[in-house]
């Protein structure tokens, strides 16, 4: 929950009615915006 709310600014509400994929799919989405920016 704690990587939800810091780093994608969810509020608790949104992080409980969110389904695991919507949870991963957001994590993928962080790690590949990461390697772009590292990639410059």
């Amino acid at each position: 929950m704690g990587l939800a709310l810091d780093a994608f600014h969810w509020s608790p509400d949104q992080f409980w009615r969110a389904t695991p994929h919507e949870f991963w799919s957001m994590v993928d989405a962080r790690i590949a915006a990461n390697k772009a920016i590292a990639a410059r």
